[in-house]
């Protein structure tokens, strides 16, 4: 039966994700381009605040350097191409939900070949990559909002993937709504502020954790930063946080 699932493992249908997230960028009407991925549709101006505070204290962590290339799985409405390009860095963005990168294409369209927006999931961004001719290593790699979209067998096989791809100097930013307390699903649970049913796996810090040491540190990265992203202010959710890992090497 549909509804919130606690502390039992199940698989959600990647086809009701990409429903939910197609339906958002056909031209629903929202307070803010931001709502469109980081919700809040009652409350827009919570999006915008969030935006410009994550913006705000993740690119004062990250070394920016002379510049270099950008991976952001999930990219959605390439939200973080907006900073990334504005910092002269290349930027590869890769959805699974086609109407979002329409989105995408619309928000970084001044920004010609500095930019490349890919069609392709996150289990399976790596052949994405390669069927577009895509084999650099990038310095920066942002998986931002998407892992929770994603079942674990294909969460691992993606984070794999994930570190054959990053240069040998290279940050990787995580960021995640994780469940306060023990592993909390909804599978196809609806909404009433969405107005719509909404699927995610929210995993528990502890869970999160454990895959960052288990495929990040073990591969040299060493956590540079870790904790809850927003002030207490923009915090709504009594069951879940979001919180970010900044990891090295």
């Amino acid at each position: 039966m549909p509804g919130r699932v606690y502390g039992k493992k199940i698989d959600i249908d990647y086809g009701d994700t990409l429903d939910f997230f197609e339906n958002r960028g056909d031209g629903k009407e929202l307070g803010s381009k931001y709502n469109y991925v980081l919700f809040q549709d009652d409350t827009p101006e919570i999006a915008v605040e969030r935006d410009r505070q994550e913006k705000e204290k993740i690119c004062s962590v990250l070394d920016w350097g002379s510049g270099g290339t950008v991976l952001d799985i999930g990219c959605g409405i390439g939200r973080w191409g907006e900073a990334v390009l504005e910092k002269g860095w290349k930027y590869t963005g890769i959805d699974y939900s086609r109407k979002l990168l329409g989105v995408a294409e619309e928000n970084l369209k001044g920004y010609g070949s500095m930019k490349t927006l890919l069609h392709g999931s996150f289990q399976e961004f790596k052949e994405t990559l390669l069927k577009e001719g895509v084999e650099e290593k990038f310095q920066k790699v942002f998986i931002n909002g998407v892992m929770m979209y994603i079942n674990d067998a294909d969460l691992e096989k993606g984070l794999g993937d994930v570190l054959g791809i990053c240069s040998s100097r290279c940050q990787v930013y995580l960021k995640e709504s994780m469940a306060s307390s023990g592993r909390l699903t909804l599978d196809s649970f609806h909404s009433d502020s969405l107005s719509q049913d909404y699927t995610a796996i929210y995993r528990d810090i502890t869970e999160y954790k454990e895959l960052v040491g288990r495929y990040f540190v073990q591969d040299g990265f060493a956590i540079k930063e870790e904790g809850a992203l927003f002030e207490e202010g923009l915090r709504n959710r009594k069951e879940t946080l979001d919180y970010y890992f900044i990891l090295e090497r």
